[in-house]
């Protein structure tokens, strides 16, 4: 594996563990905190970091920025305001296992969209691959009981929940769209910032600003922790995958991401551990592998070197002429 190859998985997987704790999290304050109010504190602490670090880039880089303006702010929508807000409100009628089963669309979404708008090549074996992933999530989630997919039933927050994961692949193919000019760290700088400014008026209508500091200090310290892990470093580390190593091999990394949740609920929750749990690991890492690890290189032809060609016998009756001229001169 190539070093840039290893930088951009590495960068995939600190990502997914990163959002892995949103489940944690998201089922602790679901009845204590507004959707908006996570969104809007989380990307408060996310833009003042981004742009504290990235202040000099984006001085320089603003003219190109405001050029493209309309890819910020749909970065911004797609990727700051909405993900970080529809899950939330899935969360309040749909079930935890409708959410795991329609959370793996997201990798699907972005695959589809990656072949449709930027003709990414697909192989037959990273299709095998995809659905090998899916199925070891399937199994992770339902505990190896498939009877349990006779039970689901579409509520509101099924259909809340496969809008956020369709606003996730839409970030994330807008990422290809970036200038190389700008760098991940402004760009996402500029996407936050944006985003802030679109949440402020959801949040006046939904739980209103004076609420938000009248929170307790331990909200205070969630969004933190949000704000510095969950959406500045998990968003670039997420973005430079994309970069390093396309959409298809950084969307089927997201697989993971209920195995982590499963083991940080064991050891933060002190929640079970199953044998399905672990097989549907080991289907997910292999459809992984057959869609990551690049196949047999075909054999290397080196050029036939052509002989030398035979050397040609003289003329005799040339060469005598030419014999006989020489006398003469």
């Amino acid at each position: 594996m190539e070093t840039e190859d290893a930088k951009g998985y590495l960068m995939a997987l600190a990502a997914i563990f990163f959002w892995s704790f949103n489940i944690i999290i998201a089922s602790y304050f679901a009845t204590s905190l507004q959707p908006f109010e996570i969104a809007f504190g989380r990307w408060v602490v996310g833009a003042a970091i981004l742009l504290a670090a990235a202040w000099k880039e984006l001085r320089r880089q603003w003219p190109l920025l405001l050029k493209n303006w309309q890819l910020v702010l749909w970065l911004a929508l797609t990727g700051i305001v909405f993900d970080n807000t529809l899950i939330y409100y899935a969360g309040r009628t749909a079930s935890a296992v409708n959410m795991g089963l329609l959370d793996v669309t997201g990798p699907i979404f972005l695959v589809i969209l990656a072949r449709l708008f930027l003709h990414t090549p697909i192989s037959g074996r990273q299709i095998l691959g995809l659905a090998i992933a899916v199925l070891g999530v399937i199994t992770v989630i339902l505990r190896g009981d498939f009877t349990g997919l006779s039970k689901i039933r579409l509520a509101d927050g099924d259909l809340i929940m496969l809008l956020n994961t369709f606003f996730f692949a839409v970030y994330s193919l807008l990422q290809a769209r970036r200038p190389p000019q700008v760098s991940q760290t402004a760009m996402l700088a500029a996407t936050a910032v944006t985003g802030v400014v679109i949440i402020v008026p959801f949040l006046f209508a939904t739980s209103g600003l004076g609420g938000f500091f009248r929170l307790k200090a331990v909200d205070y310290g969630v969004f933190v922790y949000l704000g510095i892990f969950n959406s500045v470093l998990a968003y670039l580390a997420w973005n430079t995958a994309l970069a390093k190593i396309g959409s298809v091999k950084t969307g089927i990394i997201y697989y993971l991401l209920p195995l982590f949740s499963g083991v940080e609920a064991y050891f933060l929750l002190h929640e079970k551990l199953y044998y399905s749990q672990l097989t549907g690991g080991i289907l997910v890492i292999f459809g992984i592998a057959l869609v990551s690890l690049k196949g047999k290189k075909a054999a290397v032809q080196r050029p036939v070197e052509p002989k030398p060609p035979l050397p040609r016998k003289p003329d005799s009756s040339k060469a005598s002429a030419e014999t006989s001229l020489k006398t003469a001169r």
